[in-house]
């Protein structure tokens, strides 16, 4: 895990854009570069887990959405798995290049060594706004987002909803009891 390279892409211009907007500017970007395989988070705030998708459309590339293993079979293609009903795994090839929607928890981050943490620190990242990737800003941002988010808030409890609380053995355990005690587990 690992990059040899980053890129900011960062604009006043970007701020409000729905999943489409920044669908929008991530083609462009992936554009003024030479990419193989373009990840996206499977269910980001920013985006309503629409971005993959759409910018795998944009792009004309083979898309592959929640996924949460990847294995190279070589130089022009995957295998990417995805966890689907009742626990089961789905396995499938996908040709590069190609766009994947990356599910939480596919790999066990490691500790970065203050050698390697001395060695990045001189790097730059570059910065690419609106009018460097040649995107126009009436197409991104809020005044082009078709989607808006409102607001983000926990639900309230409603009546006989109730919340656990504890560790993950503790929730198990309460949860199991209460199942056992409403009739849903004998």
């Amino acid at each position: 895990m690992g990059a040899e390279k980053g890129l900011l892409l960062n604009d006043d211009a970007f701020e409000g854009s729905d999943g489409k907007g920044i669908a929008t500017i991530l083609k462009a970007a992936v554009e003024n570069g030479n990419y193989d395989l373009i990840m996206t988070g499977a269910q980001a705030d920013d985006g309503a887990a629409q971005v993959g998708g759409m910018l795998a459309a944009m792009l004309d590339y083979p898309y592959a959405s929640l996924i949460n293993s990847i294995d190279v079979i070589d130089d022009k293609k995957l295998k990417v798995g995805r966890e689907i009903e009742g626990g089961n795994s789905e396995m499938n090839e996908i040709d590069l290049p190609c766009v994947l929607s990356i599910q939480t928890g596919i790999n066990e981050p490691r500790y970065v060594g203050i050698r390697g943490i001395r060695k990045v620190a001189s790097v730059e990242i570059p910065a690419m706004g609106a009018s460097d990737l040649g995107v126009s800003s009436d197409s991104v941002g809020a005044s082009a987002a078709k989607a808006k988010k409102l607001d983000y808030f926990m639900p309230e409890l409603g009546e006989g909803a109730e919340m656990l609380e504890g560790d993950t053995e503790e929730i198990i355990s309460k949860l199991i009891e209460m199942l056992k005690a409403k009739g849903g587990l004998k």
